[in-house]
């Protein structure tokens, strides 16, 4: 046992900081592992009764539709926390009210950017069929739910977040499920996911008016969006840069090779997104704790070692699993989920970078360091897709993402 003030930790002290890390998160955790566990058996359910072709055109429609709506509303759940600090006013009614517009906008332009490519012909796509006009107004309501967690980060109320996390996993699974067995079709898929987005929006709605107890000034639009325009900027920008590598490459593998392809790609990106998980269970937690929390111990005691075994599993039952989940007619996924893999465990071992900057005002060292991450992905997807397909795709996320993360520490190293 080492003495008191020595520097030297006794042996169990990094099990008793994970045990405390774990029981932190736990509530986190269990949600994004639920959502983790819904997702993969969806995988199963739909790439295997889909096929990949139809899996792929699925992945196509979904990427351009995100990318406007992320474009507009992704992460704004920072600027409900940052106006909770900053003001006192009431303004629950007004968030909500701008999440709405800028859905609505969203929504104009998601339909003028596939008016464009039905008119050019793109990905051989001569209609936009129904169950995609109302996939997209249902996304309208569906931003909601940034307002629910910007709401309950800033109250520390991580425990309800994840419920409400956990059941709308539920439902969407349970509607995809049901949906997709009564008829296979990419119409059902969407109709499954356009419902529940309306129902669990109706829901988180109620939630956040039912739990509203401030009798506090109320904030008006104007003066919401008047008071919110310099940070909802910097995160928008932020944010817009970010998209082009997270949305567009199921996109780019559709347009240069052909929907099979793009399907043995989204396999291979689903089967690593519970890494994704992990980061947003970790997040809130983060967010309300940043000012208590040791980087260089959470780095390399904890997320490290987290890391090791993820390699580990993916290195060695990787095959299995995608012949459990998707079956054998998605067995060339694992080839670029290994390369996906590399970029998505820098992204968990310093996700804590983004928050870091974001918190002392450096969001700006963030949108320089996602600018290099497009600059490497362009570049490096424009030498590689031809020649290597997913896999040159693959290869130019992760080169992107560990570049960027690289820069990350550099300017946090460079405030500190």
């Amino acid at each position: 046992m080492a003495c008191k003030g020595s520097g030297v930790q006794i042996p169990s002290a990094p099990l008793k900081n994970m045990k405390k890390f774990v029981l932190e998160t736990k509530e986190l955790l269990f949600s994004q592992g639920i959502v983790a566990i819904l997702a993969i058996v969806q995988i199963r359910i739909v790439a295997k009764t889909l096929g990949p072709e139809s899996y792929g055109v699925i992945g196509v429609y979904l990427g351009v539709i995100a990318l406007s709506f992320r474009f507009l509303n992704s992460r704004n759940s920072d600027l409900i926390l940052i106006n909770h600090k900053n003001f006192e006013k009431n303004f629950l009614v007004s968030s909500i009210l701008f999440e709405l517009c800028l859905g609505i906008i969203s929504s104009l332009i998601i339909f003028v950017v596939l008016s464009l490519q039905i008119s050019q012909k793109f990905f051989g796509i001569v209609s936009l069929p129904d169950y995609i006009y109302l996939f997209i107004f249902s996304r309208i309501f569906f931003n909601i739910l940034e307002v629910i967690k910007g709401v309950y980060t800033f109250n520390e109320e991580l425990k309800d977040y994840s419920l409400i996390e956990t059941f709308s996993s539920i439902v969407r699974f349970t509607l995809v499920v049901i949906f997709i067995l009564n008829e296979p079709s990419v119409a059902s898929f969407f109709y499954a996911l356009s419902f529940h987005q309306f129902f669990i929006s109706i829901f988180a709605t109620f939630v956040l008016i039912k739990n509203n107890k401030s009798r506090n000034e109320i904030m008006g639009l104007k003066d919401y969006f008047k008071n919110s325009k310099s940070n909802f900027l910097k995160i928008r920008i932020d944010q817009a840069i970010g998209l082009i590598p997270a949305h567009l490459d199921v996109v780019i593998i559709g347009y240069y090779a052909d929907f099979y392809s793009a399907g043995i790609y989204r396999i291979a990106k689903k089967l690593v997104d519970p890494i994704n998980y992990l980061v947003v269970a970790f997040s809130p937690w983060m967010l309300s704790k940043i000012e208590k929390i040791n980087f260089r111990y959470l780095t390399l005691k904890i997320l490290f070692p987290m890391s090791i075994v993820l390699v580990a599993f993916y290195t060695l039952i990787g095959e299995y699993l995608i012949n459990l989940v998707a079956g054998i007619d998605f067995s060339e996924s694992y080839s670029p989920m290994l390369f996906l893999l590399m970029g998505y465990l820098s992204y968990l071992i310093f996700f804590w970078t983004r928050h870091y900057l974001f918190l002392n005002n450096l969001i700006l060292r963030h949108t320089i360091a996602r600018l290099i991450n497009v600059f490497v992905f362009i570049i490096s997807s424009s030498l590689l897709i031809k020649t290597f397909s997913y896999n040159g795709i693959a290869i130019s996320i992760s080169l992107g993402m560990i570049v960027q993360k690289i820069y990350e520490i550099f300017a946090y190293y460079r405030n500190k």
